[in-house]
């Protein structure tokens, strides 16, 4: 059957005429040379029959060699001759000094045509016609477009590109440009916050600050982090940094959701931090959360699903490696010479050999965990009014059943200008959650014997599951949560407000007020069949725990700028105010007659019955001041003074002054630096001094405490009071010093950027107990007594490793070192019991020195040490070499918990729209105190491994005997050392109309979590620590970014 068409086509000559084709059920392209362009207008449902026309074919590919074919939405075909390219361009690319530019991009705008500039900046490129735009681009400049017109020779001098020096990086009450910097910064930007999925913001820090350490506190459903910037400095209170969001101290980081964080500032340095006073030496995060823009409305959703497991677990003893271990234990003393003595040594629990039992109870009761995060955000607004408006579920299983955190978080940020000159906002960040945890202790789970039995032959649970007479209960009672439930519900609300009044030109007045409010409830229940009964004395038990707090914040900010010439000042002074109020009731008792109840029937339970009630107010009142100076923006001046009064301070001592002062000089800005910026985009040297304190002690311990205690009157029991800690009028300040020499380089255009930050801190007066003689009624008291020192070196290098049209590579490293030593403690010498030791960091380990296993032919040898000794025990060094082994001699520090440096490596790779990016991390020179490799008694052990036997002479680990090693303990000292690869993500991106007439940005990713570790250590992540209580664990995660 035959068709026919009507085709119109406009002509230089006809302004429209129609042809008219007939075709046999074919669809035929017809082009016309004469004409350069034409369009045909065709019904939607074309037949196209599978004929071969080998001839068609030949003419339709020669064709094709000549035109391009487009089509559109309403079904025209375009059809366009391509031009031939007939036009040579040559020229030279330099910058504006006049140095040529080698390896600049030249792109011919609209294809992917181009060519690059050689060594000496010159090019030669050929363009198709004189409409030709050439596009210029290389990394650290301004982008140039040019039209080729009738110019056959073009030279382009292409502008540095300031924007990155231009950045604005967030400070204290207050933003600097990234140029004007005189302290030690980093800021994180939102993109590298939540490149990957993390419960928490801290998380998503991890490798990626030097200076920064970084550490998973546990496996456990929404485990927080460990964290201390540049070591260690105070021994007995808190080494954390101070956390604000949006300016206000937060007290949980936890309840933020990543994905409502604009940027992270990182304040390390004492010029950054000082302040903050009292509350800033031990570093300060600056937590800035998005808001939304004038324009249209954009919105987001976010999600991502993924499945967690154990990174790496220690091998459980199962029954064969049990009963070899038994049988040699026996054999040590004598008692064990063939398997015909099995029955004296295994009693009751044989049945369970020869039947084969074999329980892994890790195994029986360790899971999957699963993790699933939504999110989704509305932002946009008008010229006067803002907003952002977000909302996250978040829900996470953990390895245990019935482990589990669903968290909701609701986010507002609305900005409005009331005024030309006044401007009013506010934040609000409401967290609710829901948690539940288990009391099973994976440490139990390993030491369990595999010869228990966990079920009756009817399937129910076997309360007392092990041979041999054993009370021990079946961990699976504590996974019945009508059995056993610990449950935590939470809400914080977070509130922030401010004004801003433009007084004058430059002149501009900042109040911002905060409240962070949180009320939690957690609730307890143990029934009698639980592995709790023992210690509740076969009762059940329920407790209720109401915790509350408030902190209030109010401050005051003036600043005012000005330039005058070659001149710019900036001077800001304020005050703050801050008041926290918390209360804590709890109750609990014991034989509530009803299960049902849980905890919420505290009043019938009958036995035990003890309540607890709290209340702690503190108040924190501030005064605040900093300058800083330009000139010619080469030569930089910041000072600043902070004074802060504390109320948990002694009366004379509340009070105390932080101050201090930067340096800067951008070398490169330098008119005799000239010649050096063909090779130094940027070059800034920095300098800086300060003072902050700490005084965290307990709100009322300067006023001293007393101690209840019980004792008999007439037969009677009573309760009294005796005199604990003696109050001190003259408890003050802790107080650290920080000096700190940096450059801060760019190279090659900023193709190579960096800094190297050398720092000191001294910190004096810390808070510590000091022990008083028994002879004056008191134990102890808090005073201000010891010093400490840290020093190290932080170090940044950014690379752009390849800038492509299609491909490109990029890299962050960065570089710490961390030394930490004790100058001074209160008794002018070492403090054993705390293992402080002066010359040493604040966290060591302090022990015997393992060197091996006594052999057969030390015999004689090892009873010099010690006439019990024998051949199969620990062999200790004798670190005097008097001959024997005593304490206050041969004691030594073994390792240290904190690492001697650490380091973070981060590539970036994108090809066209797919994306990769591999996150590593290095942590060397810690020491953990392994639980696992040190459990190792007569009777039982935790661990698989190498021990002595007269047939295998190791070093690794004793003779099981059937008494107690001395030296056990020096078992359990490993080298924590690792490397991990961190993060994998591989993403794809669909821009554009991917959805017809939808402006659509689609991001679909998957990302492999800690999945990769390197360590001398074997058995579990060393990431943890020591502890195998809720070991860490890796993730596979899949997720989806939808941007409109």
């Amino acid at each position: 059957m035959k068709n026919s068409y009507n085709y119109g086509c406009p002509s230089p000559g006809h302004p429209f005429f129609k042809i008219r084709l007939k075709v046999n059920s074919i669809l035929v392209i017809v082009l016309i040379s004469t004409f350069e362009a034409f369009a045909m207008d065709y019904p939607a449902a074309l037949v196209h029959s599978g004929r071969s026309n080998a001839a068609l074919k030949k003419e339709r590919n020669r064709i094709e060699e000549n035109v391009t074919v487009g089509t559109s939405a309403n079904r025209v075909i375009t059809i366009k001759k391509v031009a031939a390219f007939a036009i040579e361009v040559t020229g030279k690319v330099a910058d504006d000094k006049g140095a040529p530019l080698p390896g600049v991009s030249i792109l011919i705008k609209g294809t992917s045509k181009g060519t690059t500039t050689g060594v000496d900046g010159k090019f030669s490129v050929t363009v198709a016609d004189e409409k030709a735009v050439l596009v210029f681009d290389y990394i650290g400049f301004k982008s140039q477009e040019r039209v080729v017109g009738n110019e056959r020779t073009i030279n382009i001098v292409l502008l540095e590109d300031t924007k990155s020096l231009q950045e604005v990086v967030v400070i204290g009450y207050g933003q600097v440009k990234k140029s004007d910097l005189t302290g030690s910064v980093v800021s994180v930007k939102s993109e590298q916050i939540t490149s990957t999925p993390v419960t928490n913001v801290l998380e998503s820090l991890q490798g990626k600050v030097a200076g920064l350490d970084l550490t998973r506190s546990s496996g456990e459903t929404g485990a927080a982090m460990n964290f201390t910037l540049r070591g260690n400095r105070s021994l007995k209170a808190s080494n954390s940094p101070l956390i604000l969001v949006d300016g206000i101290q937060y007290s949980s980081y936890v309840d933020i959701n990543p994905n409502d964080i604009a940027s992270v500032e990182v304040l390390k340095d004492a010029s950054s931090t000082a302040i903050y006073g009292s509350r800033g030496a031990n570093g300060v995060i600056l937590i800035t959360t998005k808001g939304g823009k004038a324009g249209k409305t954009k919105v987001e959703f976010n999600n991502y699903y993924g499945v967690n497991s154990l990174t790496a677990f220690p091998a459980i003893t199962n029954t064969q490696q049990l009963v070899d271990y038994w049988r040699e234990e026996f054999r040590s003393v004598g008692q064990w010479s063939s398997p015909a003595d099995d029955p004296k040594i295994f009693n009751d629990a044989l049945a369970n050999i020869n039947n084969g039992v074999n329980t892994d109870w890790v195994d029986l009761m360790v899971h999957k965990g699963t993790v699933q995060n939504n999110h989704i955000a509305i932002s946009g607004g008008s010229e006067k009014t803002t907003f952002r408006l977000s909302s996250e579920y978040f829900n996470e299983k953990g390895l245990l059943k019935n482990d589990e955190l669903k968290r909701y978080i609701q986010h507002l940020n609305l900005d409005h200008q009331v005024f030309k000159n006044l401007k009013v906002g506010t934040v609000l960040n409401f967290n609710t959650s829901n948690q539940d945890r288990r009391n099973i202790s994976f440490w139990n789970l390993i030491k369990n014997s595999p010869l228990g039995i966990p079920y009756n032959e009817d399937g129910t649970i076997r309360k007392y599951p092990f041979p041999s007479g054993s009370l021990a209960l079946n961990p699976l009672l504590d996974e019945n949560p009508n059995e056993y439930a610990n449950n935590t519900k939470l809400n914080h609300f977070f509130l922030q407000g401010f004004a801003d009044w433009t007084i004058r030109k430059n002149l501009t007045l900042r109040t911002n007020l905060g409240a962070d409010i949180i009320s939690s409830q957690q609730g307890i229940y143990e029934s009698p069949n639980t592995t709790q009964s023992g210690v509740n004395s076969g009762f059940s038990r329920a407790a209720l725990i109401d915790n509350k707090s408030n902190a209030l914040t109010w401050e005051n900010v003036l600043t005012y700028n000005a330039e005058v010439g070659n001149h710019a000042f900036t001077l800001m002074a304020g005050n703050s105010m801050i008041k926290n109020r918390s209360t804590l009731f709890s109750g609990e008792g014991k034989n509530q007659p009803y299960s049902s109840s849980l905890f919420y029937n505290l009043s019938t339970n009958d036995r035990d019955i003890i309540t607890n009630s709290r209340l702690t107010e503190t108040a924190l009142s501030s005064y605040f001041g900093r300058a800083n100076y330009k000139f010619k923006d080469r030569y930089l001046v910041t000072a600043s003074l902070r004074a802060d009064g504390s109320s948990v301070l002694a009366e004379e001592h509340k009070w105390a002054y932080f101050p201090s002062v930067a340096v800067a000089w951008r070398a490169i800005e330098e008119p005799v630096f000239s010649g050096l910026r063909t090779l130094f985009s940027d070059l800034k040297f920095r300098a800086t001094y300060g003072v902050s304190g700490n005084s965290a002690v307990n709100a009322y311990q300067t006023q001293g405490s007393l101690s209840k205690v019980a004792f008999s009157f007439d037969e009677t029991a009573a309760f009294g009071y005796w005199p604990k800690l003696l109050a001190n009028k003259d408890l003050g300040w802790e107080t650290t010093a920080t000096l700190n020499f940096a450059v801060d380089f760019g190279l090659f255009n900023n193709r190579v950027t960096g800094s190297v930050d050398a720092y000191q801190t001294k910190t004096k007066d810390l808070l510590m107990d000091r022990i008083l003689p028994s002879l004056i009624g008191y134990s102890s008291t808090i005073a201000n007594i010891g010093k400490t020192k840290t020093y190290g070196i932080d170090a940044v290098l950014s690379t752009v490793n390849v800038a492509g049209k299609s491909f490109n590579w990029s890299s962050d490293f960065n570089f710490s070192t961390f030394n930490e030593e004790i100058v001074e403690l209160s008794q002018s010498g070492n403090d054993i019991g705390n293992r402080w030791f002066i010359g040493s960091p604040t966290r060591v380990y302090y022990d015997y020195e393992k060197i091996g296993i006594w052999q057969e032919n030390e015999a004689e040898e090892a009873k010099r040490f010690h006439p019990n000794n024998k051949p199969g025990m620990i062999k200790i060094k004798d670190q005097n070499g008097d001959g024997k082994l005593t304490a206050d001699k041969d004691m030594i520090i073994v390792g240290q918990s904190t690492p001697k440096w650490s380091a973070g490596f981060n590539n970036n790779f994108t090809y066209k729209n797919l994306s990769l990016s591999v996150l590593t991390l290095a942590r060397v020179g810690q020491t953990i105190s392994s639980d696992y490799h040190g459990y190792y008694y007569p009777g039982n052990t935790a661990a698989v491994v190498d021990y002595w036997t007269p047939e295998n002479p190791t070093n690794a680990y004793p003779r099981p005997t059937r008494s107690q090693d001395p030296y056990l303990s020096t078992l359990k000292y490993k080298d924590g050392s690792f490397f991990k690869i961190k993060d994998v993500r591989l993403a794809y991106t669909f821009q554009g109309n991917f959805i017809k007439n939808t402006p659509l940005n689609i991001t679909v990713y998957g990302t492999a979590k800690n999945y990769f570790t390197f360590s001398k250590i074997k058995d579990y992540d060393p990431e943890r620590g020591g502890t195998v209580e809720f070991p860490l664990t890796k993730q596979l995660v899949f997720g989806l970014n939808i941007g409109l």
